[in-house]
């Protein structure tokens, strides 16, 4: 019973933040810092057109290598926007990304990308952004390293404690295509996702 009135209290006050008056304006700010695991989502595997989810398994009757081979890693960014009204913000994210392979290797990945939010709710206390970021990525494997591009979809709450400061939850979809163009190596190309779930720090002004 606790639970249920907890939820209905949460969708209240949810549903009154979509009807409240904006609490943010044209020109404010904000820095936030997030951090936390990385769960490998699915691989598309360019050279024998399958897509593999993680963690998948290894399919015997085809002798394919169906298994991501990947664990959970770790990510890790920090981000700074704009609004350029009560409800949009813009600006950008670097971050670091870790993987292990295998169990040993790393596979690591730098993002540099232009963010854009939407915060249709809003109240002063509590935020619920809808983030979408794409831009380049630089990934590195063993000895070799390639610059890509990169998009991120996330969404989350966060929770203000005062004017200036708050902590919430993030969780999306991060997605790394790596693309080949040269004829010996385009059989190559593919797309990884994973799925960012991190803590949030963030100032606002």
């Amino acid at each position: 019973m606790k639970k249920l009135i907890l939820i209905m209290l949460l969708a209240i006050s949810l549903v009154t933040g979509l009807f409240a008056a904006p609490y943010y304006d044209a020109g404010s700010q904000m820095f936030t810092i997030n951090a936390g695991p990385t769960v490998p989502f699915f691989a598309y595997n360019g050279k024998d057109n399958y897509t593999v989810f993680w963690p998948g398994l290894d399919n015997e009757e085809t002798e394919k290598i169906e298994n991501m081979n990947e664990y959970v890693g770790g990510i890790g960014s920090i981000a700074y926007q704009v609004f350029l009204n009560p409800w949009w913000a813009i600006g950008g994210e670097l971050g670091y990304q870790f993987n292990y392979v295998a169990g040993t290797d790393i596979y690591a990945s730098v993002p540099i990308l232009f963010k854009a939010s939407y915060y249709p709710v809003q109240t002063g206390r509590f935020d619920l952004p809808i983030s979408l970021g794409v831009g380049l990525n630089y990934i590195s494997f063993k000895d070799s390293s390639k610059l890509t591009f990169s998009a991120k979809l996330e969404v989350g709450g966060m929770f203000y404690f005062n004017d200036e400061w708050g902590l919430g939850v993030m969780a999306g979809v991060n997605f790394i295509p790596e693309i080949y163009l040269t004829d010996n190596r385009n059989v190559y190309s593919g797309i990884d996702a994973y799925i960012p779930i991190t803590v949030s720090v963030a100032y606002r002004h």
